[in-house]
Order: C-alpha cells, then structure tokens, then sequence
C-alpha cells in the first residue's frame, strides 16, 4: 500500500476534480483498513479519517460519517490522543450534526470544547444552534461572539431584538426572523431579487438600522441593475456599521470602475479585517481598473486561498481574466462562482466568455436559463439577444430582443451597446450613432463613450469621435482603450507632426494612391473589418468578435 500522504494527496486531487464516487471507492479501499491498524501512529490515523469523513460529506452520507467518527474515537486510540485532537473531532462531530440538522446535539457537542479554547466559528455556530432550538443561553453565546468579532452583524441583530423585548421571546420570533433571512437568500439564489427585496424591506422593518439586511437589499438592486439605488444603500449600509464586510465583494463590483472609490473601499476592509476574502478582492478590482492585470490575478487567487467557496473571488477572476484576453480561463472561474452562488453576475460572466471563446452553444444555454428565470428583464433579455447577434440568419430576432430590453428599460447599456454593434456588422453605421446618442444621456459612462468614438470612428466622424474618447478619459483616466483610440484618431488628424516623420509611421496609417486620393485604413480593437464565407462585407460588432460558424447557425435553428 502507497504512504498515507501520498494516499491524501490522491484523494484530495480527486475531490478537487469533484470525483466523488472515486474518491469514496479509494477511501473504502485504502482508509477503513488503515483506521484498524494499531501500528499506524494516531496522528495519521485521524488525517485518514478525516479524509474518509470528508468523502462521505461530499456524498452527503453523512450519518455514515457520524457513525465512522463515533466508533474511531470510542475505540482503544481515544487514550492516545491529546487534548487539541479531541476538540478537533468534537468540531468535526458538531458539523455533521449541524449537517443532519440536529442543533441540540451540535451544541452540546461544541460544549465539550473549554472557553477558552473555542474559535469564532465555534461560537457562531453553538450561537445560532442554540437560537434555532430557543434555548436560554442564546444571548450570552452571541454576546460572547460579538466580542470576539465585532463585525458579527446577526449577533448583534439578534442581541437588538433581545434588548428590545427584555424577555425571550415566547412565539420564536427570532427564529423566525433567521428564516425570513434565509428565504431571502434562497430567492436571491432563483434569481427573484424583487420578492428577496419584499422580503428584506419586511425584516428590516423589524430590525432597523441594521446593516447587513440594507446590503443585502443593495445587492438585489444592483442584480436588477439598478446601480444608482444600490449603490446608496451600500453606502448607508457601511454608515450603519463601518465594520461591515458582507457583500462588500459585489459592492466592489459596482465600484469597479471608479479606481479610487474601490481602492478606498479594499484599503477599509482589510483594516477591519485580512483573513475575509472580501477587502483581497476589493483590492483585485482595483488594480484591474488601473490596468495591472497580473497583480490583479494575484490578490484575488490569494482571496480564493483565504476562502475557497466565495462565489464572488471566483467571479472576480473570471473579470480579470477577460480583460487580460483569456477567455477560456475565465469560462472557468465564472464556471465555478456560479456554482458556489449563481446571479445575474455569474450568468453575464458566462455568456460573455462563451461568446469570446466562439462557444455560441454554451452561451445560448446560459442565456436563455437566465431570460427563464427573469423573463421581463431587460438585462437577460439582453444576454439572448448579443448570442443570437452573431449569426447571420437571427440576427433579425437579435434586434428586436435588444430593442425589447431597451423598451423595459433604457439604462441597459449592455443592450445599447450590443445593437450598436448589430448595426456596425450592418455597416449601418448612421443607425447605430444615432441609437447611441438616443441613450447616451441616461448611460453616461467612459465605457459608452468609448463605444460611442469607435462607431463615429468607422463613421469617419474623427473630431467628434476625438471628443468622445476624450470625455472618457475624463471620466476615468485609467480607460486604456479610450487613451489608444484617442491617440490613433489624433495621428490620422495630424498625420504631418514630427511623430510621422522618418521611420516612425504607424501601420495603421497607409500611404496615399498615385492621385493623392488615398485615405488612411483604420482598424479599431473592437470594430475591425471582417468578410464572412460568402465574401459578404461585414464589421464585428463592438464588445464582440463576430464570428459566423456552422456550430452557431445549429444552434440558432434549435
């Protein structure tokens, strides 16, 4: 038999790989023998239960691993293990009981563990067993917990109600209040953020000024896409309580674009608190607006280490990884957030990297399932109509999708930006300056004036294109693609500076024809010429490589 660690090892790899029929058959196999074996010491006899434990979790068998853990530490080894070990299998006993939904018992299991001994998540988790089961003591564990963690925000909402009261109360309302909170997640999770909205606005009636339940309610907004609305609720979310770190991370999102206001934000959270994912990633997104994608890429993988099953430093990456051109690595990472806690964000993140990948089957699935979840929203709506916007033969139905999500609502730049671009491959390049300039009043952002100076750019309406990139620029300085299209368009109006002169003429600028008639070709990032099979003249659409492939007509026909 291979040593216990590379046995570990092997596990794990398949656990990661989410092989869990493999990995229990090898624990079977390899760990139960080895469990038996007097000769083995007992420190690796626990690390080979604990992966067999794990195994079973996975599989969700968890009265298995209960009986597994039992029977381990009830037999001759229990005098061999010191103290530290056995509090740790009384936490590994208490998880599974919290698993199976036995609170009573997870409790009485975390008491074994000495005061003095516990850690915070040993008090958040005896804290809430003991206010599910109504039990006395409620308020003295999560008064215990909010002095070891002043940022634990249900402690206080909880220990706010109990003040009020004086007395426990009788009919169970905080119980209930912990499942009207937990209703709201679980609708957020469906994607119903405007009954998870009613939800919170209920509970916060009952609880007010309390943090966490405004920034849950910030975050609906902002999943709606309501950024103006979110964003004051995020704010007065950290007036009520500066040390608040959930939903800091989808704060961070909506603060991306603004380089300093999210560098003020990750430089807060990480103050109040460095072990929490969030202020890493806060920090990630700050160095991505400023256009440092490889230590971007750093900090939020250190963010991943520090809590693997964050949803958001999983979606980050997938960001990240898109602006620094690698599409399918950014499949992934939204791949896996959306896994962890599927949004409208997740979503977003996965059509737009199928769709740079060419993968128009996968993004056709993720879209429509989001339309199917929130079919009256501009946003999803959008999402269909960009897919179908890169084939030919639907290009049609991808219009009038895209002109559907503006006519539910016009802040959705997503589709201003998609249509633009649907006739920029039209070369109607007169209807999409004059859609943009329809909307461009109520979407002032550097990123729609930037797509606003690409199409006049191919309209060859360079001063005003030159404007445009310039009030990007002064919205954030940090827009690179506004600066090289600003630069490109200055050099076509000045082609006689001293910068043309000698050897140092750029490739975009041609020479004139023998009559001196020749004009200078142009090709744009996100707007370059492009010929179909046909030899049909078409332009990419801005924010998409247009691509026309078998695979995507398919799927368009099904």
């Amino acid at each position: 038999m291979s040593s216990s660690h590379s046995l570990i090892l092997e596990i794990k790899e398949l656990l990661d790989c989410d092989l869990n029929d493999s990995a229990l058959q090898l624990a079977e196999l390899e760990c139960r023998p080895r469990l038996k074996d007097t000769q083995l010491p007992a420190d690796d006899r626990l690390v080979l239960l604990r992966a067999y434990s794990q195994c079973l979790g996975r599989l969700k068998h968890h009265r298995a691993s209960l009986r597994t853990i039992t029977e381990f530490v009830s037999g001759p080894i229990r005098s061999q293990l010191n103290s530290e070990q056995l509090e740790g299998i009384a936490r590994d006993i208490a998880g599974v009981r919290w698993q199976l939904g036995e609170f009573d018992m997870c409790l009485a299991q975390l008491r074994q563990i000495p005061k003095t001994h516990r850690t915070v998540q040993d008090l958040a988790r005896m804290a809430r067993s003991a206010a599910l089961i109504q039990s006395p003591d409620a308020e003295d564990l999560y008064s215990e917990l909010l002095r070891a963690q002043p940022n634990a925000t249900e402690a206080f909402t909880f220990l706010q109600t109990r003040n009020r009261q004086n007395t426990w109360a009788a009919d169970g309302s905080t119980y209930h209040d912990s499942a009207s909170l937990a209703t709201a997640r679980s609708l957020m999770q469906k994607l119903e953020y405007r009954r998870a909205v009613s939800e919170l606005q209920r509970l916060g009636r009952r609880h007010r000024g309390n943090a966490l339940i405004v920034a849950l309610q910030a975050t609906c907004y902002y999943m709606l896409e309501e950024p103006r609305r979110a964003r004051a609720l995020y704010e007065q979310a950290r007036a009520l309580d500066s040390g608040l770190i959930s939903e800091m991370a989808t704060y961070a999102d909506l603060l991306a674009s603004d380089s300093l206001a999210v560098y003020t934000l990750g430089s807060q959270l990480l103050k109040t608190d460095q072990a929490r994912a969030e202020g890493w990633i806060a920090m990630a997104r700050y160095f991505l607006a400023t256009g440092q994608t490889q230590e971007a890429l750093a900090i939020v993988w250190k963010a991943q280490v520090l809590a693997p099953g964050c949803a958001e430093a999983h979606c980050a990456e997938g960001t990240i990884q898109l602006a620094a051109g690698s599409p399918e690595e950014a499949a992934e990472a939204f791949l896996k957030a959306h896994e962890l806690s599927r949004s409208t964000l997740t979503f977003r993140g996965l059509v737009d990297s199928y769709v740079r990948c060419a993968k128009y089957k996968e993004a056709f699935m993720y879209a429509k399932e989001a339309a199917e979840l929130m079919p009256r929203h501009a946003g999803t709506l959008a999402m269909v109509g960009m897919v179908l916007s890169h084939s030919a033969e639907s290009s049609d139905k991808a219009a009038r999708l895209l002109q559907a999500a503006l006519d539910i609502d016009c802040h959705c730049a997503e589709a201003i930006t998609a249509l633009a671009s649907l006739h920029v491959a039209n070369q109607q390049f007169d209807a999409a300056v004059a859609l943009i300039e329809k909307y461009l009043p109520d979407n002032e952002s550097d990123d729609m004036y930037t797509h606003y100076a690409d199409v006049l750019t191919l309209a060859n309406e360079l001063p005003k294109a030159a404007v445009n990139y310039n009030t990007a620029l002064i919205i954030n300085p940090d827009n690179e693609r506004a600066r090289v299209g600003y630069e490109r368009i200055d050099k076509l109006m000045h082609p006689g500076s001293a910068e043309f002169e000698g050897e140092d003429v750029p490739d975009e600028v041609d020479e004139a024809d023998e009559d001196g008639q020749g004009e200078p070709e142009l090709e744009l990032e996100l707007g370059q010429r492009a010929y179909d099979s046909d030899d049909n003249y078409r332009a990419r659409p801005l924010g998409f490589e247009y691509a026309r492939s078998d695979t995507s007509q398919d799927m368009m026909q099904e």
